[in-house]
């Protein structure tokens, strides 16, 4: 064919080409180099430009056999156009199989392209729903790893909190175990100090006994007037220590001097303003030592040694006599004011008479007479105070002592009451609702008074 004589242009077809890009789509989609896979289906996954292209110039040109020819020149050109309409006649053959071919290959092409796509579709619905599915076990696998985490937190939380509740009841414990120990170190210091003390104090009277023998300079050289009815000189060394340690019974069993003073400063407006205020039974001087801070000249009497002598030390004006006999020596109406603390309970009837009915004949007009003892009304005194002291003789009722102040001519009698029992020892009342819980409670009152009242009274008295 001459080069200006063809047949209408007809696009070169690249078969093995075309196959080879299929191919390589197939390949970057297996191996993920391709167009991403989405999740959900694609839209034709080899819907290409290119391809599409191509298979619409493959069919197109399919038919080789209807070729138009033609022929631009004037003179020769029928004879071209005739010349090769007789050369296609004679390879019809050729053409009709290279015909068959071309459309055969175009059929295989299209059903490839359409069974690539269904094995796309297919691939990527696969994919969708191993997406799913993944997604669904990596919810459940969620949840199960939070429930572990939670069941794994709670029992390490629960072994935690169990760890430290025995932590806490170890140190409770310890610490009880401490406070315990603590207390009963404090409580055993406190003995042992108590002890120290009373054997200090014992040491001490034992002192002041041998030097008031021996020391013929001691206080009533000194001061006649506090001269003691006993003779010293006859007084051998090994008879200084007495048959019963009173001091020491009352250092033990009666509380320390600052207690005593502490309970005994209500007394005192009683003896404001007076002169010549007598202590009977002044023991280690306690009154006397407040009534000096007040600025009121008073004198304690007592028979036992080492209660004058303990008191001498303090500079106190005291005398070792009985006070009976002492009353007898004085003036009538010339005492400001006598005072008894815990005094009469060691008296006999008759003498403790004497000694009301001889305070008020040496008592001045005004001035008063001041009785402590303790409270038989209140049963508590005799399960722990009075029959402890042996030198006890009997209990003074306070009504008794009232009657005996009034029937002696003392004016203004009353009765204080002190020293209550402590009040945890009282029995608590019923707090139910009922017809009989009022009447009870006041009998369980008077069962608490009876048993649980105050220990101590002070019968006091005026001249008139």
């Amino acid at each position: 064919m001459d080069g200006g004589e063809t047949m209408s242009e007809v696009p070169e077809m690249n078969v093995d080409q075309v196959m080879e890009r299929i191919r390589e789509g197939i390949r970057q989609r297996r191996s993920g180099t391709g167009p991403a896979t989405a999740s959900v289906p694609s839209s034709a996954p080899l819907d290409d430009a290119a391809v599409t292209a191509e298979l619409e110039r493959l069919q197109s040109v399919g038919d080789v056999r209807n070729v138009a020819f033609i022929s631009h020149r004037r003179l020769l050109g029928r004879a071209v156009v005739t010349t090769k309409t007789v050369l296609r006649k004679l390879l019809t053959p050729i053409l009709d199989a290279q015909t068959a071919y071309n459309t055969a290959a175009i059929r295989v092409m299209a059903h490839m392209r359409r069974w690539i796509e269904t094995v796309d579709r297919r691939h990527t619905q696969a994919l969708a729903v191993a997406s799913h599915r993944i997604e669904r076990l990596e919810e459940r696998l969620a949840v199960q790893v939070a429930a572990a985490c939670e069941e794994f937190t709670t029992k390490l939380t629960a072994q935690y909190a169990a760890q430290v509740d025995a932590l806490e009841a170890q140190s409770q414990a310890l610490q009880t175990q401490s406070q315990a120990l603590h207390a009963q170190a404090v409580e055993m210091a406190r003995r042992s100090a108590a002890d120290m003390a009373l054997r200090l104090a014992g040491t001490e009277r034992k002192l002041r006994r041998v030097l008031h023998v021996l020391r013929p300079d001691g206080p009533e050289a000194r001061r006649p007037e506090l001269t003691t009815r006993l003779d010293r000189s006859t007084m051998p060394l090994a008879g200084l220590d007495p048959e019963f340690d009173y001091a020491g019974f009352e250092d033990r069993f009666r509380g320390s001097e600052h207690d005593i003073k502490e309970r005994q400063r209500i007394y005192v407006p009683y003896f404001e303003g007076r002169e010549n205020v007598l202590d009977i039974g002044c023991g280690r001087g306690e009154f006397l030592e407040l009534l000096l801070e007040r600025g009121v000249k008073a004198r304690g009497v007592d028979i036992d040694l080492d209660m004058i002598l303990q008191c001498r030390d303090k500079d106190l004006d005291v005398l070792q006599e009985d006070a009976l006999a002492y009353l007898e020596t004085l003036a009538d109406d010339s005492i400001g004011g006598i005072f008894a603390a815990q005094v009469i309970e060691h008296l006999e009837a008759q003498r403790i008479i004497r000694l009301v009915t001889m305070s008020h004949r040496k008592l001045a007009p005004g001035a008063v007479l001041v009785l402590e003892t303790p409270n038989p009304a209140c049963l508590m005194v005799f399960a722990d105070s009075f029959y402890r002291d042996l030198s006890h003789v009997a209990p003074i009722h306070p009504d008794t002592a009232k009657f005996l102040l009034e029937a002696a001519g003392f004016q203004d009698v009353d009765v204080k009451f002190l020293a209550p029992v402590d009040a945890s020892r009282r029995l608590p009342p019923l707090d139910i609702p009922g017809a009989g819980v009022e009447r009870f409670n006041d009998g369980m009152e008077q069962l608490n008074s009876l048993l649980f009242g105050a220990q101590d009274y002070a019968v006091i008295g005026r001249k008139g």
